[in-house]
């Protein structure tokens, strides 16, 4: 058999229930990293209960923005 191949890919989307402040630009601030182990969480067990969950192998956020 052959290893399988991981290829990165971006997905961004708008939350729309998250007010946002400065403290999401910043990686070491507690509400990024809360935020992050949510949002972590919640994707993770979307998309491997999708077509895709035999493949997923996990996510990472990367980063919070105002828009």
């Amino acid at each position: 058999t052959t290893a399988a191949i991981l290829e990165p890919f971006t997905v961004n989307f708008t939350i729309t229930n998250l007010p946002y402040n400065s403290d999401l630009e910043n990686p070491d601030s507690n509400r990024f990293k809360a935020t992050q182990g949510v949002m972590n969480t919640l994707l993770d067990r979307l998309l491997k209960d999708s077509s895709i969950g035999p493949a997923f192998h996990g996510c990472e956020i990367t980063g919070f923005r105002y828009g």
